[in-house]
């Protein structure tokens, strides 16, 4: 990796230059699945102090690209084959479940935040905003959660969440720039498609639309995963 020292010219913190610089090796694989990520020797590689490294490294942790062992330190997620299929069988039931609880109860004011949520979505489509349509995405898939009322359900989604690699998918579009466009517009008629069920209170159709909207985000994480297309073939039928 290059150093980060000519981006003191640009005055952007060294913190978030080594983030970035951290994030995008992960993407395309420069840093690969499972790799350590010693704190000294990035600091020698980068040509900077420590300090911006350990930063980083807390960023990667809470972005779900690094994962901190206990006294061991941070390596790079990785995700086996069966690790997507696991994560995207739960979300397909326990997501779903909600969004059937919820059509009942979702509040108005619920229904107007998720319009809004669709409404910003939309206008980012640019590599540079997928961290924001990330976040979006989070917020409404788990709005629609909350509005189940279900306490215990929506702790088990939440902390399923804190664990789906979503960045993977929005940052790992990038490889298939073709293809970027297509997903997002494909996401957005299914999130619409979504509050339409829940504005009619449809329970059996809002949980319908939540199976398929997962099942296709199944695929699409499969392909920048490089997972096997039969791995999630099963999912068509659960």
């Amino acid at each position: 990796m290059p150093s980060a020292l000519d981006a003191i010219q640009k005055h952007r913190p060294l913190a978030d230059v080594v983030f970035h610089k951290l994030r995008d090796a992960i993407i395309d694989g420069t840093l690969e699945a499972g790799q350590w990520l010693r704190q000294e020797a990035l600091a020698q590689e980068l040509g900077v102090s420590q300090m911006p490294v350990r930063e980083a490294l807390k960023r990667l942790v809470a972005e779900g690209l690094a994962l901190r062992i206990p006294y061991r330190g941070v390596k790079v997620v990785e995700f086996s084959p069966e690790d997507v299929v696991d994560l995207f069988t739960l979300r397909m039931v326990l997501e779903s479940m909600a969004a059937r609880y919820a059509a009942p109860l979702i509040t108005d004011e619920t229904l107007t935040q998720l319009h809004k949520n669709l409404q910003q979505a939309a206008t980012l489509t640019r590599q540079e905003q997928m961290a924001e349509r990330r976040r979006l995405n989070a917020e409404f898939h788990l709005s629609i959660c909350r509005a189940s009322g279900r306490r215990f359900l929506i702790h088990q989604v939440e902390a399923l969440w804190n664990s789906f690699p979503s960045v993977m998918l929005y940052e790992g579009m990038r490889r298939q720039e073709t293809l970027a466009l297509e997903r997002l517009e494909r996401e957005s008629r299914e999130h619409h498609a979504l509050v339409a069920a829940l504005e009619a209170r449809d329970e059996a159709r809002v949980e319908a639309v939540m199976r398929q909207h997962i099942q296709n985000l199944s695929e699409e994480l499969a392909q920048v995963l490089g997972v096997s297309p039969e791995m999630v073939e099963p999912l068509k039928t659960f």
